[in-house]
């Protein structure tokens, strides 16, 4: 009598391969998705540093555009303007927080970005 698998043998080694590579197929999915999230947070954190100017007090409360924040650098290519032009947050910037043992001049203060990503920052001014 040979020795060989049956049919069963085969389609239970069939399905259970079937099934691993299902899961790593998830998986690469749910990498790819985590690796789009961290780019887009990445690049909209890169954002917000245009937005922490110390001429940002005057737009408190309100829906602004990089070009518009930065409008003192005069920009003059007009592909940097558009693309700036693309960038908005909602800024709203709390009154000064208190600082003790620091006798200095200075105010913190805090700094909410609101758009896509929302961050919040803290600044001296």
């Amino acid at each position: 009598m040979k020795k060989a698998f049956t049919l069963i043998e085969i389609l239970v080694s069939v399905l259970l391969i079937s099934i691993v590579i299902l899961g790593i197929a998830k998986i690469r999915q749910q990498n790819i998705s985590v690796a789009k999230y961290i780019a887009q947070r990445t690049q909209s954190e890169l954002a917000n540093t245009l937005f922490l100017d110390k001429e940002n007090r005057k737009y408190n409360k309100s829906k602004r555009n990089a070009a518009e924040v930065l409008h003192y650098l005069e920009i003059k290519k007009f592909a940097t303007k558009s693309v700036l032009k693309k960038i908005e947050r909602q800024i709203f910037i709390s009154p000064p927080l208190p600082i003790n043992d620091l006798p200095l001049p200075i105010e913190l203060r805090s700094i909410v970005l609101r758009g896509k990503f929302s961050a919040k920052y803290f600044r001296l001014f």
